[in-house]
């Protein structure tokens, strides 16, 4: 039941998130920057944090979903070798 809650309070904001005028959403695009800046430095000093990262990306590669995005890194890596 709070997982149907929670579920449709997601929802909800990110419709209005997606609605909502671009000036708006700057304040958004901050706190998610503000995040990153977290996850950057968690992978730098958390082993922990590492670990289920490569986990989740390690997995990600087994599906066909991810072929695009390996063509793309592949492509970005031997372009930046130049």
């Amino acid at each position: 039941m709070l997982l149907d809650t929670a579920t449709g309070i997601l929802e909800k904001l990110v419709k209005e998130i997606r609605e909502t005028d671009p000036a708006k959403r700057d304040h958004l695009v901050k706190s998610a920057t503000m995040l990153l800046e977290i996850s950057t430095k968690a992978l730098k000093d958390n082993p922990e944090f590492r670990r289920a990262f490569a986990m989740v990306h390690s997995e990600f590669l087994k599906y066909p979903e991810c072929a695009d995005t390996l063509e793309q890194g592949i492509k970005a890596y031997r372009e930046h070798l130049g």
